[in-house]
């Protein structure tokens, strides 16, 4: 019994201490570009969940614009874990002024609380309701800082870009899990975006309702966060325990094809880097950004 309770000790102090900062660059390649296109390198970036005392994190996206020199950024929100996290966030992100689009998640718009940090093992995380107390965020400035980089704001809203010759549509909702994502939008936003060579949603949390409207218009690829990829997996394996959302645990992370009503939906999530700050831990699920290299179909 002696063994199993040091066993549980060594465990945490791994989660807490060190795999949290063990932060990671993941590459995989999507074929979903015309024949003869040229490639498209695509940072994913999602749930960084700045404070602004998290140094390491904030010298880690700092390299990336050299590591990468990303073609395209998408940003999957939830990108600040504390009040004071805007300055920070910004700072980090300045050298990566390329083209890029955002959606926000629930911690962009509202401050942490106190909980359980276990509690996500339990049942998904609460929503937070019009009545609770101000945030205290300055979600303007985020806003701003981010459109002064060039990223566009995809929040329940469509854009285009024209990246190495490629026309992207881009269609885009605002956080699911507040309830704030306009599904009846994604298709119309579809319709306006036809002309392009490609099409890629972007939302933070993968619910099946919206990866079901984006299936429903064809997106040729859907960029997603908000799992964590688990944030604590079984070890070996790395299944994600829960997803805090309807999302099945196989799709907790990386790039994989879903079949939502007989169709088929090619689904990036991204781990993300962070964590919220009452729940300082990851354990078998290492933080992470995602490279996705978008090549032209083969066939």
């Amino acid at each position: 019994m002696q063994w199993f309770l040091y066993l549980i000790v060594a465990c945490v102090l791994w989660a807490t201490l060190i795999e949290r900062f063990l932060f990671t660059i993941r590459y995989d390649d999507a074929y979903v570009l015309p024949k003869g296109s040229p490639e498209i390198v695509v940072l994913h970036i999602s749930d960084v969940h700045m404070a602004d005392w998290q140094r390491s994190k904030q010298a880690f996206i700092k390299e990336l614009a050299c590591k990468i020199r990303p073609d395209l950024v998408v940003n999957t929100g939830d990108n600040l874990g504390h009040k004071n996290g805007v300055k920070p966030v910004l700072e980090s992100f300045k050298d990566l002024n390329v083209p890029g689009v955002f959606v926000y998640g629930s911690n962009d718009l509202y401050a942490p609380m106190p909980t359980n940090p276990l509690g996500y093992l339990i049942k998904p995380s609460e929503r937070h309701r019009e009545n609770k107390p101000d945030s205290g965020l300055d979600v303007t400035a985020l806003t701003n800082g981010f459109a002064a980089l060039g990223w566009k704001d995809l929040n329940n809203k469509e854009s285009e870009l024209t990246i190495k010759g490629v026309r992207i549509g881009f269609i885009g909702t605002d956080d699911p899990h507040e309830g704030r994502a306009d599904l009846s939008s994604i298709a119309r936003s579809k319709t306006n975006l036809n002309s392009n060579d490609v099409v890629i949603g972007v939302t933070h949390a993968p619910y099946l309702n919206v990866l079901e409207a984006f299936s429903d218009v064809d997106v040729d690829l859907l960029f997603a966060g908000h799992t964590h990829g688990g944030q604590v997996c079984w070890p070996i394996t790395g299944r994600a325990l829960v997803t805090n959302c309807d999302l099945p645990t196989k799709y907790a992370r990386g790039l994989n094809s879903i079949t939502l009503k007989g169709k088929e939906l090619l689904l990036n999530v991204c781990a993300g880097l962070g964590h919220s700050i009452f729940a300082p831990m990851r354990f078998a699920c290492r933080p992470e950004v995602r490279v996705i290299t978008l090549k032209a179909k083969t066939s």
